[in-house]
């Protein structure tokens, strides 16, 4: 299934925890939002429905860091990787819980956690009836263009800060700090997700799109090689005990798939030959209307139609697309605080997804009542900056 459902948990029960319903096949936000924290979780319950959950988690919770371990001796070193990192870590070692991730030559990521923080979030999952497919720190979600040094998004109050194999979650006002020291280090050439208004002396700022912070984790966090859902906490296999249950049914199923088959030939056959006839008076009814006509007998009749239609001005997304902007301009005069950063427009579903900047939360509401006459307005999550507010509205002809 090419939807699923992404959640990131944060450290503490209390923490709001942010969540997005992300279709790959379509690249697309199908829905999003923000709980107040574990408790709001059911709610999510419904939604998931058939879809695979993905979690995400809060890397303050975590250390992610690196061990210089050849590929040639990871097999025989990996037993041993607690006890290589052991002097930099807080706690010991049997209370925690070790995942390697990616490797950069004889680098390889370990990220560290310990077993307690797993229980909470296993709970918490628990609790809520969703079961978890992978467990991924967030940083290590978050994509690191080729080039570049290092990445950075804001997600609610926090930034998440990737560099390689190594990153953090932090709150704003250490952002700075962590930024200087990279930058002391050396030049370092950073990509941003989300607006920065840091001046930093050695760093280079590369601005990428500007997306939902969520679906930004979503994309990356496929390619992400870190799941902390292994070893004594990977999933548990009950096939034998489903075969049990369900071999006489799928035996069933199966025929009944033969048989639904053999069926389906017969009819195909039939509609098969029914297509070829009306290809022909499709042909014939063409070749009147446009007599003397060289055509190309595999372009399908209704093709060549479109083609003579869009040839004299018909049809067209980019024309609705056009068409929705005049209409929606009365709204944005209306308001003049309220501007858009970024949109995109899907023509299959007629819809146009704005990213927009207004003051406050009110000239939202402003905007849906100004546009309301002839669009339904939908609202996305919003997230409250110092300059304002920033937020994301789906816009489709009533």
């Amino acid at each position: 299934m090419s939807e699923r459902l992404v959640v990131r948990l944060g450290e503490r029960a209390d923490t709001p925890i942010s969540w997005i319903t992300w279709s790959e096949e379509q690249k697309s936000v199908i829905s999003s939002g923000v709980l107040p924290g574990a408790e709001a979780l059911s709610s999510l319950t419904e939604r998931a429905g058939g879809r695979p959950v993905e979690v995400l988690v809060d890397s303050s919770a975590l250390t992610l860091t690196q061990v210089n371990l050849p590929a040639k001796m990871a097999r025989q070193a990996l037993k041993g990787l607690p006890f290589m990192l052991e002097d930099e870590l807080a706690q010991e070692v049997d209370k925690l819980h070790f995942v390697t991730g990616r490797r950069d030559g004889d680098q390889l990521a370990v990220a560290v956690v310990s077993h307690e923080q797993m229980g909470l979030w296993r709970q918490w999952l628990k609790d809520a009836n969703l079961q978890a497919a992978r467990m991924v720190p967030d940083v290590l979600a978050l994509p690191q263009p080729a080039g570049c040094d290092g990445a950075l998004v804001q997600l609610e109050a926090q930034w998440l800060c990737r560099f390689g194999l190594e990153g953090s979650s932090v709150d704003a006002d250490w952002l700075p700090i962590i930024l200087a020291d990279k930058a002391e280090e050396g030049e370092v050439s950073l990509a941003h997700f989300s607006p920065v208004d840091l001046m930093l002396e050695g760093v280079q700022w590369q601005p990428q799109s500007l997306e939902l912070p969520m679906q930004v984790l979503a994309q990356g966090m496929a390619q992400s090689r870190c799941n902390l859902l292994s070893g004594v906490y990977a999933p548990k296999r009950e096939l034998g005990k489903v075969w049990k249950i369900w071999g006489k049914v799928a035996i069933m199923a199966g025929i009944a798939l033969v048989l639904t088959l053999v069926y389906q030939g017969m009819q195909w056959y039939q509609i098969d030959t029914k297509r070829q006839q009306v290809r022909a008076e499709s042909d014939a009814i063409y070749k009147r209307l446009f007599p003397g006509e060289r055509v190309n007998p595999a372009i399908h009749p209704a093709q060549r139609l479109a083609g003579k239609v869009r040839g004299l001005g018909g049809g067209g997304g980019q024309g609705e697309l056009l068409s929705m902007l005049s209409q929606l301009q009365p709204a944005f005069a209306a308001i003049p605080e309220l501007k858009p950063v970024s949109l995109r427009y899907n023509a299959d579903r007629g819809e146009l997804r704005l990213q927009v900047r207004a003051a406050n939360f009110a000239q939202f509401e402003q905007f849906q009542k100004a546009a309301g006459g002839r669009f339904q307005v939908d609202t996305g999550a919003m997230n409250n900056e110092e300059q304002g507010v920033s937020g994301a509205l789906t816009v489709k002809v009533k």
